[in-house]
């Protein structure tokens, strides 16, 4: 998610202390989040999301912390733009990093169970290398400059992100059923979406069935079919991944909407440990030391 309107927010981001390391919590309804600190206060549930440019709050929890509203802003999320408040937050800190007078957009309250108070992306993983180790189910936020080979487990080799047109986020080939595509890396999504050029091109469809129907900060209504596909990348295939086919209006913002196209969503990164460095635009696909249940 990244707002449409420029937000000119004076941060200073630093780590507090040498890394540590913090799970990854279930949510209650797919989503994987991460204990933080607001305005010194927590801790609370916030999805560590490689996917958004900035941090927002959700609705119910700028009204319980009584936080006043500002200015509205239009953002773009998965589905669509919409208007939304926008709050100053003094502080948010996760694993150490602290991110100071900080002004987020408000989120609608999500339409599932899940219990998240809110999402903070690339603005604080920059300045530190983002390790999430998802059978492990723990994040490591460690500072740069830092020796890439103490930080990987395996001879795992480095993937040089490509660019979106609007935002932060960060792209990389995929492959399925041999029909080449790009994939946007998204460890705020739950699910992993492909727009219908994808689905056409890789012979998808036969055997899909009505999947879940997707919101996205708009709150407006995409009906997607899903099933289960083999996605090759970066010398590995993640097997028997559900993928929804969805015409989703940010692969239009990403300056994807033209080629097959995926979001690239935390079940298929199961299996793996994701080590992110958005600030020189590369990641690795490394090994976990643990095994997935699940």
């Amino acid at each position: 998610m990244r707002p449409i309107s420029a937000i000119a927010a004076s941060c200073l981001l630093f780590s507090a202390h040498a890394s540590s390391t913090v799970p990854l919590t279930p949510a209650g309804n797919g989503h994987l989040v991460v204990p933080a600190f607001v305005n010194g206060k927590g801790t609370v549930p916030f999805i560590l999301d490689t996917g958004a440019d900035g941090s927002h709050v959700y609705d119910w929890f700028a009204k319980q912390q009584g936080l006043p509203p500002g200015e509205a802003i239009s953002v773009e999320g998965m589905t669509g733009a919409t208007m939304m408040t926008t709050y100053r937050l003094d502080s948010i800190a996760v694993d150490g990093r602290v991110m100071r007078n900080v002004r987020v957009s408000g989120l609608p309250d999500r339409k599932d169970a899940e219990i998240v108070a809110g999402v903070t992306g690339n603005d604080l993983m920059d300045g530190s290398i983002a390790t999430f180790d998802f059978p492990c189910r723990t994040v490591t936020l460690i500072p740069k400059p830092a020796s890439m080979r103490t930080i990987l487990q395996s001879r795992a080799a480095v993937i040089h992100g490509g660019s979106v047109v609007d935002g932060t986020q960060l792209t990389f080939p995929v492959t399925i059923n041999g029909v080449a595509g790009t994939a946007v890396l998204d460890t705020g999504s739950r699910g992993t979406q492909i727009n219908p050029l994808f689905a056409r091109a890789a012979g998808l469809g036969a055997g899909f069935g009505p999947g879940e129907t997707l919101y996205g900060a708009a709150s407006s209504a995409i009906e997607t079919r899903e099933g289960k596909v083999d996605i090759s990348f970066d010398n590995r295939t993640a097997k028997d991944v559900t993928v929804r086919i969805a015409d989703l209006s940010v692969f239009g913002s990403f300056g994807i909407g033209d080629r097959p196209a995926m979001i690239f969503g935390i079940n298929a990164m199961r299996d793996l440990r994701l080590v992110y460095d958005h600030q020189d635009k590369r990641f690795w696909f490394d090994r976990s030391r643990c095994k997935r249940t699940g």
